[in-house]
């Protein structure tokens, strides 16, 4: 008998290739649609053999309808949808300033994006550095590197969570924790770019609500922001819910609070649901969300696809129709 000892050889398969599954919302019920405020449309598991796709943190939606996010492993991922079991044109490539032998995963975790269509300029949020970095049309290159002042403070593993510009040029920055003596959670509202020295900077506290967490949040068409927050408990596992954020409510050093409008639990498909972005179809707000699957075998990467139902009149009222206390400086 001749034993032949070697050594097993293994290669990384970088092909971009993302593959997807159509899941439903509910398994024990499949006519189930209506969900709070939301009606569900599609949904997806997204799976790739390369070993940089997963842990997607943020999502984006650009305007010729393929989807931008980025990873906590600092990766850039972008993908379409063209009505088969693979994605349209995906890449994977690594954000600029997030290789290098010296760096280590605190300078890669990109937790939140944010989009200038007229620009085409991007803005990424990291946790651990607590930090922005404004990047160029198509990634290019950096464009600036800022660690605003009042984020200094934020932890480590409960910094800047989300990242929101608004119609107007504002931007807001939620932290995912940073406990305000109120108990809620430190973010801050920007006068402009947050990377640019001129933009004022001021902060007020959220209230997520009880036992959740901020995860991202986007602006809606009437203004006010679409809240996403995520809790994790034993034994239920991964829950969410939705919040509608009055902006005419902030006020700077004071704390608010969203309106409920749809919760995800179990049986209810859901998983670690960390971003969120919107489009139009006739006429109705769709929401888009993914969940980051923390590179775990245990956790999957899925895309979901809501419209949004839309309420009284009073959920539509543009918030600059009053002024913000507090905030006219800015």
């Amino acid at each position: 008998m001749i034993c032949v000892v070697g050594t097993r050889i293994t290669r990384p398969n970088y092909d971009p290739t993302i593959t997807l599954i159509s899941l439903p919302l509910n398994p024990e019920n499949p006519n189930q649609k209506k969900v709070g405020q939301l009606l569900f449309q599609d949904a997806w598991e997204l799976t790739s053999v390369n070993p940089n796709f997963g842990g997607i943190s943020a999502l984006n939606r650009l305007e010729d309808g393929r989807f931008i996010g980025v990873s906590d492993a600092g990766t850039l991922i972008g993908f379409g949808l063209k009505g088969d079991d693979t994605a349209d044109r995906p890449f994977l490539a690594p954000l600029p300033g997030a290789t290098g032998e010296e760096l280590t995963f605190r300078d890669k975790d990109s937790e939140a994006i944010a989009y200038d269509p007229q620009s085409g300029r991007f803005w990424v949020a990291y946790e651990f550095r607590n930090a922005v970095r404004r990047f160029s049309r198509s990634f290019a290159r950096t464009e600036r590197f800022v660690q605003p002042p009042l984020m200094k403070d934020w932890s480590a593993n409960s910094g800047a969570e989300a990242i929101v510009r608004l119609k107007d040029g504002r931007f807001i920055i939620f932290s995912e924790g940073y406990d305000l003596p109120d108990n809620s959670y430190q973010a801050i509202l920007f006068s402009g770019d947050p990377t640019l020295e001129g933009s004022a900077a001021a902060s007020f506290g959220y209230n997520p609500p009880n036992g959740y967490k901020v995860t991202d949040a986007v602006q809606l068409p009437n203004g006010n922001l679409l809240m996403l927050h995520r809790r994790i408990s034993f034994p239920s596992g991964f829950t969410v819910k939705l919040g509608i954020l009055n902006l005419n409510t902030i006020i700077a050093g004071e704390s608010i609070k969203s309106k409920v409008i749809a919760s995800l639990e179990p049986p209810l498909l859901v998983d670690n649901l960390e971003g969120i972005t919107l489009s139009e179809e006739n006429g109705r707000t769709i929401i888009w969300m993914i969940s980051d699957n923390n590179f775990n075998i245990f956790q999957r990467t899925i895309l979901m696809k809501f419209a949004l139902i839309e309420q009284g009149s009073a959920d539509k009222k543009k918030p600059d129709e009053d002024i913000s206390p507090g905030f006219e400086s800015l």
